[in-house]
């Protein structure tokens, strides 16, 4: 939604499509390992409002992952599609595919929002 409340058109993608897109992960500053974890750090855009406030146009913004996100993310490298991340994940932990689907798509979705990966889609 804009500001003026009207509703920008958003592509749609049905789900086979999404689950043969690739995600790729995102320009890292820096990663850290440390308890178990791995810290990746990113560069951010800052929302309009927020540079229209006075704040820097970008910000670094620290991430932390355990040990099946590390899996999750270092799968993201732009060739290996979302429904092979989920293949590997199933077989690797002795889950269903309907049980890996739910958890790694559950956890791209956030890998999105927080702008660690993005996805590579083939053109229709």
């Amino acid at each position: 939604m804009n500001f003026f409340g009207t509703k920008t058109k958003q592509p749609s993608f049905d789900r086979k499509r999404a689950l043969e897109a690739c995600p790729v992960r995102t320009k890292v500053i820096r990663t850290e390992d440390k308890n178990d974890k791995l810290y990746v750090t990113v560069l951010l855009m800052r929302p309009k409002w927020q540079q229209w406030l006075g704040a820097e146009d970008q910000c670094q913004r620290t991430f932390g992952l355990d040990k099946y996100g590390v899996e999750v993310y270092r799968a993201c490298d732009g060739d290996i599609s979302v429904s092979s991340i989920i293949q590997s994940f199933a077989k690797n932990h002795k889950l269903s595919i309907a049980e890996a689907e739910i958890s790694v798509c559950q956890f791209i979705q956030t890998l999105l929002t927080k702008g660690l990966i993005v996805m590579k889609v083939e053109k229709s």
